[in-house]
C-alpha cells in the first residue's frame, strides 16, 4: 500500500506486514477489537513527531511547583507545565489520581488531554542513582560526571551523549566502555583515543577511522590490528614517534588542520554499507545481535522491529525511539523501557502494560489517556474506575477518536510540554523559530549569560593553552560559529591540562552538533557497491562521495 505523508507529502509504503502488526497491537476495550489504522505520516514525520517528547541536553532551573525550591530540569521556566523534582515526584504524598477529570465527549481527545499535561506534575528529570552528578539527564548511575544525557554507569566524564560505562571521558557521542577519550563518536571499548569514529578497542592514538584493535596510531582509516601506522602507511616505532613530533597536538589550529586532512583521506578509502555484526535478515544501520529487524538504527538484540531507534534487548515492537529493555509489543512510543508491554501511542513509560495515549506511566496497567500514574490500574485522564466501567468509557473514548480522526495518531507536536528547540527533534530535524512558529510549535528564547565587560572586549580563547589566563574558569568566552557565550568549568580545564589539549573555541552546544554531523543519517537509500555494483541499502545516500562497499567486498579490501 502507497500512501502520501500528510505533513511533507512524501510516498511512502505500508507493506503487509505494518498492517498484519497493528492489527496484532490494537487493543480490545469491552469485548471489541479497536484496529488502528495505518498512520497517515511517513517514517520520518512520525519519528520527528515522537522525538519533540525528549529532552536530553538542555537543562533549566526553575521551581519546583511544589516546594518552591529550585531545581534542575529540561522544561524549560516558560514551559506550560508543574514540575516536581524526583524525590517529591516519587513521594508517596504525590497522587496523580487527585488531577482526574471526566472525559468531554463534546471535545477532542488532543485537548483534554493537553489540559491534563499543563495540570499533573512532571518529573523533573529522568535520572536514577547518581552522584555528584546534578547536571545531567536521561542518565543512571553516574558518579562527577557533568552535562550528559543518555549516559549510564560512567565516572568523571562530561559533555557526552549516549556514553555508557566510561571513565574519564569528554565530548564524545555514542561510546561505550571508554576511558580517557576525548571527541570521539562511535567507539567502543577504547583507551586514550582522541579525534576518532567507529573504532573498536583502539588506545593511544589519534584521528582514527574505522579501526579496530589498533595502538600507536595516526590518521589512519581501516586498520586492523596495527601499530605505529600514521596515515595509512605502516612504521617503525622510532619512525612512528618522529612523524609525530612534527606536528604540534596542544594547537588548536593544527587539530583542525589534522581533522581536515583525515576527511580527505576517508574519502579514498571504503566504507561498508551498514555498520554492525552478528545480525540476521536486518536493514538500518548500528545494528548488532538482531534478527527480522528493519529501518532500525543504533539498537541491539532486537526481533522482529521495525522503525525503531535506541532500542534494546526487545521485541515486536514498530516506531520506537528510545530504551527497551524487555519491552514487547509497543507502537509509536517515545521511550518503552522496563519490559513495558503493549505500551501504544505513549510517551516514557516504565514498566507498564496495556497503556494507551499515556505519558509517564510507571508500572501501571490498563490506563488511557492518563499523565503520571505510578502503580495504578483502570484510570482515564487520571480518574479511577472498575475494570467494567473502564473497558467500556475506553470504548466510547476510541469511537469518538474515530469520529475526530485521533485514533492511530501519536500526540500532536503542539501539545508537547517542550520546547521544540530544547528536545532532540531540533537536533535531527532542525526548524527555525519562523518555521517553528508557522507551524505553531513552542519555542524557547534561550538567555545569554550576563556580561560583566563589553561584548567587544569577549575574550578569544587562545589556540594553546599555555595562553589561557589563570582566571578562565571565570571568564566567559563567544562561540566562534553561534556567538553564543560559555565557560569552561575548572573540572574541565584540568582534563585539558592534564591531557595536552588544545581549548575548543566552540560552545558545548555546537561541538554536540559537529559530533551529530559526523554520523550517518538514520535513512536509507538505493544505491550500488562501489567496488561490484550490488544493490545496496545504505545509510549513505547515492550523493555522497565516499566509497561504499558492500560486505563482502569491504572485507576482502580491509581484511
Amino acid at each position: 500500500m502507497l500512501k502520501n505523508c500528510r505533513e511533507c507529502r512524501v510516498s511512502f509504503e505500508i507493506e503487509a506486514e505494518d498492517l498484519a502488526f497493528y492489527e496484532r497491537v490494537s487493543p480490545t476495550f469491552a469485548g471489541s477489537t479497536y484496529v488502528i489504522p495505518p498512520p497517515q505520516l511517513c517514517p520520518r514525520c512520525r519519528l520527528q513527531r515522537r522525538m519533540v517528547w525528549r529532552a536530553e541536553l538542555h537543562l533549566f532551573k526553575r521551581e519546583s511547583a511544589i516546594s518552591g525550591n529550585q531545581i534542575f530540569t529540561f522544561y524549560p521556566p516558560d514551559a506550560a507545565c508543574k514540575v516536581y523534582s524526583r524525590e517529591e515526584w516519587m513521594a508517596d504524598s504525590f497522587d496523580p489520581l487527585s488531577y482526574g477529570r471526566d472525559f468531554d465527549f463534546s471535545r477532542p481527545f488532543f485537548e483534554q488531554f493537553a489540559e491534563l499535561v499543563r495540570e499533573v506534575p512532571l518529573l523533573a528529570l529522568s535520572t536514577y542513582n547518581n552522584e555528584n552528578s546534578d547536571y545531567i539527564n536521561c542518565a543512571s548511575y553516574c558518579k562527577n560526571c557533568y552535562l550528559m544525557a543518555g549516559a549510564n554507569e560512567n565516572e568523571d566524564c562530561m559533555y557526552g551523549n549516549y556514553v555508557n560505562q566510561c571513565r574519564s571521558c569528554l565530548d564524545n557521542t555514542f561510546i561505550k566502555s571508554c576511558e580517557l577519550c576525548y571527541e570521539c563518536v562511535d567507539c567502543t571499548n577504547c583507551y586514550n583515543l582522541r579525534y576518532s569514529t567507529n573504532c573498536h578497542a583502539c588506545s593511544d592514538s589519534y584521528f582514527l577511522h574505522s579501526c579496530k584493535n589498533c595502538q600507536f596510531c595516526f590518521g589512519s582509516i581501516n586498520c586492523i590490528n596495527k601499530q605505529y601506522v600514521f596515515f595509512n602507511e605502516q612504521l617503525t616505532k622510532a619512525d612512528y614517534e618522529k612523524r609525530l613530533a612534527e606536528y604540534d597536538l596542544t594547537s588548536r589550529q593544527a587539530i583542525r588542520d589534522l581533522a581536515r586532512k583525515v576527511d580527505r583521506l576517508r574519502l579514498t578509502a571504503p566504507h561498508k554499507y551498514r555498520l554492525g555484526e552478528l545480525n540476521e535478515n536486518v536493514s538500518g544501520n548500528n545494528l548488532n545481535s538482531c534478527k527480522n529487524s528493519h529501518y532500525c538504527f543504533d539498537v541491539s538484540y532486537l526481533e522482529d522491529c521495525k522503525y525503531c531507534v535506541w532500542y534494546h534487548k526487545a521485541k515486536s515492537s514498530m516506531d520506537i525511539i528510545s530504551q527497551g529493555f524487555g519491552s514487547e509489543l509497543c507502537y509509536e512510543c517515545m521511550e518503552a523501557c522496563d519490559a513495558s508491554y503493549h505500551a501504544i501511542f505513549s510517551a516514557s513509560s516504565y514498566g507498564s502494560s496495556d497503556v494507551t495515549y499515556c505519558y509517564y506511566p510507571h508500572w501501571s496497567k490498563d490506563c488511557f489517556g492518563c499523565v503520571g500514574v505510578k502503580r495504578n490500574r483502570y484510570c482515564v485522564l487520571n480518574k479511577q474506575y472498575s475494570e467494567a466501567e473502564y473497558h467500556a468509557l475506553c470504548a466510547r473514548i476510541v469511537e469518538h477518536m474515530q469520529s475526530t480522526g485521533e485514533w492511530g495518531e501519536f500526540f500532536p507536536i503542539q501539545v508537547s510540554p517542550l520546547a521544540y528547540n530544547t528536545s532532540i527533534a531540533q537536533d535531527y530535524f532542525p526548524l527555525t523559530r519562523t518555521e517553528c512558529e508557522a507551524r505553531d510549535y513552542q519555542w524557547h528564547e534561550e538567555l545569554q549569560p550576563p556580561l560583566s565587560q563589553p561584548q567587544s572586549e569577549t575574550p578569544a580563547v587562545p589556540d594553546h593553552l599555555h595562553q589561557l589566563s589563570s582566571d578562565a574558569a571565570q571568564q566567559l568566552y563567544r562561540c566562534r560559529e553561534s556567538g553564543k557565550l560559555f565557560r569552561f568549568t575548572s573540572q574541565e580545564l584540568k582534563f585539558y591540562s592534564e591531557n595536552k589539549i588544545p581549548l575548543p573555541d566552540l560552545a558545548f552546544s555546537t561541538r554536540h552538533q559537529h559530533r551529530l554531523d559526523r554520523r550517518n543519517p538514520r535513512w536509507l537509500w538505493q544505491r550500488t557497491c562501489s567496488s561490484c555494483d550490488k544493490a545496496l541499502e545504505s545509510s549513505y545516500s547515492s550523493a555522497r562521495a565516499e566509497l561504499v562497499y558492500c560486505e563482502k567486498c569491504f572485507l576482502a579490501a580491509v581484511y
